[in-house]
């Protein structure tokens, strides 16, 4: 299977709470990526030389790198606080792995990583919807952690997770048993609209069109079916939003829906005023002093506290822990550590991650692989816009696995076209060239 599969397997299955399960003085999720580290130090050194180039997920990652190995060298506080504002910077590493791994695989050992993902999905709409609609069952549930209980929800994340599950079911449909993965995926919707995360909703709705899309194109490309197919999908989520509880939070930001009780709306315009606020404020900071705005603050310091930012968000109570330490939108995350040199660097990794998805979409995907990496990268992405989530293991390690095996699936693919291009190319010159002589 693709190094990397395990800790992502093991990050959907029990999401924030399983990230915190500690082994020893690290975490889970610590562990098992040095496992991964590992086993492709050992594969490398065991399997024989590969022919043919190998491609790399692309110079934004190692930029991303440098720019955060560069940041903690020059830490001169307390290092344990800067290496944990680090860690989701430094997850990118993986992208490595799982793109080097992908090209290396076989299709049986590609297949072997879909089931593993494929079953952690699943374990994790098992435990979600008895802690969703069994919420007294959850409560009896013993505590992994000081900040985490076994089957406790990250409602964001959670309900992106059920998206990709019900993306993934659709696409499976081309397999055959139409009706047990029809099944899944309307099961997986179920405590998605159940649970009141805008956030999650935006990502689990996205994950149901793109899948849609890849599922009803002819041989995999897009068509006027698929357009039509999806169009169909939009109107049937227009139709159940209102009438569920994520939907009625999503309507309600604007404070103009009629469906939604007084008190959903007030919450919901609440928590965006609050928002707003916080991240006016980390820009203010940012912008207000050259040197930040053009490498940022680094790692170890609270650009929360010092901008005032956190104060509207822990009013809300969005982050009880141990301090606001994010804005709650990760690309201002990046613009306050990193300034506008580490936020070009993420805007060229996540422009290039859209143009692959936007032509994985329209040109089909070769593989099931491929298809349940697109659901998860835009899944992440966008709850990571509204929330603390690619600034947490839970959501940077599936995010930056999922990144590796796209950018270097592309340009594989890409190489390869372009190689037996060429190959029929030479021939017919060749031809031309004798009959000249």
């Amino acid at each position: 299977m693709i190094a990397g599969v395990v800790v992502v397997a093991v990050l959907l299955t029990g999401s924030r709470w399983i990230s915190y399960v500690p082994v020893g003085p690290l975490y889970i999720s610590d562990v098992l990526m040095c496992a991964a580290f590992l086993r492709v130090a050992c594969s490398r050194s065991d399997s024989p030389k590969r022919t043919g180039r190998t491609h790399g997920p692309g110079i934004q990652v190692g930029l991303l790198l440098l720019m955060t190995a560069l940041h903690l060298l020059a830490v001169q506080a307390d290092v344990r606080l800067a290496a944990r504002d680090a860690a989701p910077f430094a997850y990118a590493a993986i992208t490595y792995f799982s793109a080097s791994a992908y090209q290396r695989a076989s299709d049986h050992g590609r297949a072997r990583t879909v089931q593993l993902l494929h079953g952690g999905l699943l374990l994790h709409f098992g435990w979600l919807a008895v802690a969703t609609f069994v919420p007294e069952f959850a409560a009896m549930m013993p505590q992994v952690s000081v900040n985490a209980r076994m089957m406790g929800i990250r409602t964001d994340f959670d309900v992106a997770v059920l998206g990709v599950l019900a993306g993934m079911s659709i696409v499976r449909m081309r397999r055959g048993r139409v009706w047990l993965h029809a099944t899944v995926a309307t099961a997986a919707l179920v405590p998605a609209f159940a649970l009141p995360s805008r956030a999650g909703i935006l990502a689990c709705c996205t994950c149901v069109l793109v899948a849609v899309l890849l599922r009803s194109g002819k041989g995999g490309r897009l068509n006027v079916r698929a357009v039509l197919a999806a169009t169909a999908a939009i109107l049937a989520l227009v139709a159940v939003l209102p009438i569920t509880p994520g939907g009625q939070r999503l309507l309600a930001t604007d404070g103009g829906s009629a469906t939604a009780p007084r008190e959903v709306v007030e919450g919901a315009v609440g928590t965006k005023r609050a928002r707003f606020t916080a991240w006016n404020r980390v820009m203010t900071y940012t912008l207000d002093d050259p040197v930040r705005a053009s490498i940022g603050v680094g790692f170890g310091t609270n650009f929360m506290a010092l901008s005032r930012a956190d104060l509207p968000l822990r009013g809300r109570g969005e982050d009880k822990a141990d301090g606001v330490r994010s804005p709650h939108n990760f690309l201002l995350t990046v613009l306050a550590r990193l300034g506008f040199a580490g936020l070009t660097v993420v805007a060229a990794l996540i422009a290039a991650l859209l143009v692959v998805v936007v032509q994985t979409v329209r040109s089909g995907p070769p593989d099931e692989l491929t298809s349940l990496c697109v659901l998860l990268v835009l899944s992440i992405f966008i709850v990571a816009l509204l929330g603390v989530v690619l600034e947490s293991p839970f959501g940077a390690v599936p995010f930056f696995w999922a990144a590796g095996i796209l950018l270097a699936g592309h340009r594989s693919r890409r190489d390869r076209r372009r190689r037996e291009s060429e190959e029929k190319i030479l021939p017919r010159t060749a031809r031309v060239t004798a009959g000249v002589g």
